[in-house]
């Protein structure tokens, strides 16, 4: 995936300060974040990786190669 950057203001929401995503950049609902603070850098990240993630992970970064097979003559061991 590639690198996106935008601008936002936080806000408060009850007793928290939330920040809005916009839609490009919004997880699916229902999916439990993890929020890490690094220094001065705030890291949100899925809690959990699923399969459906992967399966989508694969498919956001395309075919960038062409795979060949390759057969190789493997020698037999002598393992006297």
């Amino acid at each position: 995936m590639g690198t996106a950057v935008f601008q936002t203001r936080q806000f408060r929401a009850g007793n928290s300060q939330a920040v809005r995503l916009p839609a490009k950049l919004a997880y699916p609902p229902e999916t439990e974040l993890t929020v890490t603070r690094i220094g001065e850098k705030i890291i949100i990240e899925p809690k959990e990786q699923t399969l459906e993630g992967f399966v989508n992970f694969l498919l956001s970064i395309g075919k960038q190669h062409d795979i060949q097979r390759v057969e190789m003559d493997i020698p037999e061991r002598d393992w006297a």
